[in-house]
C-alpha cells in the first residue's frame, strides 16, 4: 500500500513537472553580446588636477632684502626660507650670479610682472613716502603706490593712480621730483591728491638713497651742461602731477581689546586688517607668532529682505585673504589672497575693475571658445592689475609694518623697565 501511493506521488511529481516546464517561455538570445558603459569615477586628485589653483588664490612670499627694501614675489626663495638666514656658500653663489648678470648687461634679478617691490627712501631730515612698484625691483619697473607713513602708526596715506607711474614724477632717488611739487604744507594738507616734491641739496648724508644721481647734478651744476631739476621753466611751466585716488588707512581702536585692527574703505566697500588664529607657523618656535598672523574681511551688507534686519545696519564678513608670519631671519612672511572671492567682490561692488579687454576677449575667443574655466582665468588677469589688487598689498605691508614696529616697542619699553628695576634696591 505504501509502494503504490509511493508510486502514486512520483507519478503526480513527474506530472507537475511536466506542466511547468511547458509554462516557461522561450526567450530569443540575441545574436550579438550587449556593450555594457563603465562610468569610471573621478578621484580627489583628478579633481584637484583640472581644478587650477592658480586661479583660486595667489601666494606671495615677502623677503626683506635690504633695510629700505623689500620684495613681494610669487617664487619662492630656498636661500631665504631658514631661520638664521642665507649659509655662506648661499651668498656666495648669489654674488657670482649677480655679477655676471651685470657682466652680460641683464639686471640684478630676473623680471617678474608678478611681483611687487617696496622702497623706502631716505633722506636726512625728511620723511619721504615708501614707493610700491609693479615688479620685482625698483629698475625697469612702474611705481603705482605712495605711501605715506603717520605718526605712532595711527594712519597711512596712499596716493595712487596711473599719474603716479608717468616718467619724471619720481627721480632716481626714489622720491616726487620737486617740479611735481604741490605746494606749501597748507596746500598739501588741504588737498590730500597732491604730491610733495623733494630738491636735490648740494650736500648728502651717508646713507641716504640715489648717490650717483646727487652726484650728476651736482657736476651739472658746475659745469652748467645740463638743466637743474630743481629750477622750474617759466617759459613751458609744468603742470605738477596729482594723485588719482588717495585712500588712508586709519588705526581703529588703539585703546581697546581688538588692538590689532586697521580701517579702509576703496570704492564704497569696508576693508578690515585684524588678528587672527586660523593659521599658524608649522615650523619649530612657530607658536611665538601666535600674534603676528593676519586676515583681510570686507564687510557687506546683508541682502535678507527683512526691513527690521536691514535697519539694524547688520553686515557680514567676507574673507579675501591672510597672512602667515615666518620665523625665517630674511622673511617677513606669506601673503595669500583670494582671487576668486576678490573676482566675486568686484563683479558686485566695483565692476570697472574687471573691465573687458578686447585683446584679451579675443585671445579668450581663440582657446577653444569662450570657457567658463577661460573666462574666469582672465578676469583673474585682469585683476592682479587692477588698483584694488595694490591697495591690498599696500595696505597689508603698511600692517605688517606697524605691527612688527609695536611690537619691538613693547619688548624695548619692557626690558628698559627690567634694567631699571633691576638697578634698585640698593
Amino acid at each position: 500500500m505504501a509502494a503504490t501511493e509511493a508510486f502514486k506521488r512520483g507519478s503526480v511529481d513527474k506530472g507537475d513537472e511536466k506542466s511547468r516546464v511547458e509554462t516557461i517561455e522561450t526567450v530569443q538570445l540575441p545574436s550579438k553580446p550587449p556593450v555594457l558603459e563603465v562610468a569610471r569615477i573621478r578621484t580627489d586628485d583628478e579633481d584637484d588636477e583640472d581644478d587650477d589653483s592658480t586661479y583660486r588664490h595667489s601666494t606671495f612670499h615677502i623677503y626683506g632684502e635690504k633695510e629700505c627694501y623689500k620684495v613681494i614675489s610669487p617664487a619662492l626663495d630656498p636661500t631665504k626660507e631658514r631661520r638664521t638666514g642665507p649659509t655662506l656658500k648661499q651668498l656666495k653663489a648669489r654674488r657670482a650670479e649677480q655679477k655676471e648678470r651685470k657682466a652680460s648687461g641683464l639686471p640684478p634679478t630676473a623680471p617678474n610682472d608678478n611681483a611687487f617691490f617696496l622702497h623706502r627712501p631716505y633722506l636726512a631730515f625728511h620723511i619721504p613716502p615708501h614707493v610700491l612698484y609693479t615688479g620685482n625691483s625698483k629698475h625697469g619697473t612702474t611705481p603705482a603706490v605712495l605711501i605715506h607713513p603717520g605718526c605712532f602708526w595711527k594712519e597711512y596715506k596712499l596716493q595712487l593712480g596711473p599719474s603716479i607711474g608717468l616718467p619724471g614724477v619720481l627721480d632716481p632717488r626714489g622720491v616726487v621730483a620737486w617740479k611735481h611739487n604741490g605746494g606749501e604744507k597748507k596746500a598739501l594738507k588741504a588737498d590730500a591728491h597732491k604730491l610733495k616734491g623733494y630738491k636735490v641739496r648740494t650736500w648728502r648724508l651717508w646713507g641716504e638713497t640715489g648717490k650717483e644721481y646727487v652726484q650728476c647734478v651736482k657736476r651739472s651744476r658746475a659745469t652748467g651742461e645740463a638743466m637743474d631739476p630743481d629750477v622750474l621753466d617759466t617759459k613751458a611751466p609744468t603742470q605738477p602731477a596729482v594723485a588719482d585716488e588717495v585712500v588712508h588707512l586709519r588705526w581703529s581702536s588703539p585703546l581697546s581689546l581688538q588692538t590689532r585692527r586697521y580701517h579702509f574703505t576703496y570704492r564704497g566697500v569696508d576693508f578690515h586688517w585684524k588678528g587672527t588664529g586660523t593659521v599658524k607657523e608649522s615650523r619649530r618656535c612657530g607658536v611665538l607668532l601666535r600674534f603676528n598672523h593676519l586676515k583681510l574681511v570686507a564687510r557687506l551688507p546683508l541682502d535678507t529682505g527683512d526691513e527690521k534686519e536691514m535697519k539694524k545696519d547688520q553686515r557680514r564678513e567676507v574673507c579675501l585673504g591672510k597672512f602667515t608670519s615666518s620665523v625665517a631671519k630674511m622673511k617677513s612672511g606669506t601673503l595669500e589672497l583670494y582671487d576668486m572671492a576678490l573676482v566675486r567682490l568686484c563683479e558686485e561692488y566695483m565692476s570697472e575693475m574687471l573691465e573687458e579687454d578686447p585683446f584679451e576677449d579675443e585671445e579668450a575667443e581663440s582657446v577653444d571658445g569662450p570657457t567658463e574655466s577661460v573666462t574666469e582665468s582672465f578676469k583673474t588677469a585682469r585683476l592682479k592689475k587692477s588698483t584694488l589688487y595694490q591697495v591690498i598689498v599696500a595696505t597689508a605691508l603698511c600692517m605688517v609694518g606697524s605691527e612688527k614696529e609695536k611690537r619691538h616697542t613693547v619688548l624695548d619699553f619692557i626690558m628698559q623697565a627690567g634694567e631699571g628695576g633691576g638697578g634698585g634696591g640698593g
